[in-house]
């Protein structure tokens, strides 16, 4: 009887276990990504990315790694997207490609060719110059909301 019961105890603490890795598995993120879509008749934003699409942002690099990134093609139909934590609006990132002439003093994502990787950085092609670094400054709230959302959902590497 009591190893009866030994294993009994044993199944339910190993089923409560399995459910608890289950339902951590599938909570949905609150990150998500947007782009506008304009039309004659409206302008919205649509989701092209959730913090499930994310595997993970370095802070040191300033890399973001995508599960299934964007073609450059994809990309370059995009001006900027828009970054969300729930319904807040947390910043915007214009697109940077290596093939722009155009200077930007604020947050880009840029998606460098030698490497072929996305990085968030401060401004392009040098996030250092003074506007750029007022423009970080001012966004550094909602930066560090970024920051905690993905380190909650363990996609923060250092």
């Amino acid at each position: 009887m009591k190893k009866h019961f030994i294993f009994f105890l044993s199944f339910v603490l190993s089923l409560f276990s399995l459910i608890s890795c289950i339902s951590n598995n599938t909570t949905e993120s609150k990150l998500i990504l947007k782009v506008p879509v304009h039309s004659n008749t409206n302008s919205t934003d649509s989701v092209i990315f959730t913090g499930k699409d994310i595997n993970w942002f370095n802070a040191d690099t300033q890399e973001l790694s995508f599960v299934n990134p964007p073609s450059l093609n994809a990309l370059q139909k995009f001006i900027q997207i828009k970054f969300f934590l729930g319904i807040d609006s947390l910043f915007t990132a214009r697109i940077a490609l290596d093939i722009m002439s155009a200077s930007i003093s604020n947050l880009v994502l840029h998606l460098n060719n030698r490497d072929g990787k996305f990085y968030l950085e401060d401004g392009y092609p040098n996030g250092n110059n003074v506007l750029s670094i007022q423009n970080k400054e001012k966004r550094a709230a909602a930066w560090a909301k970024f920051i905690a959302q993905l380190k909650l959902e363990g996609r923060y590497k250092e």
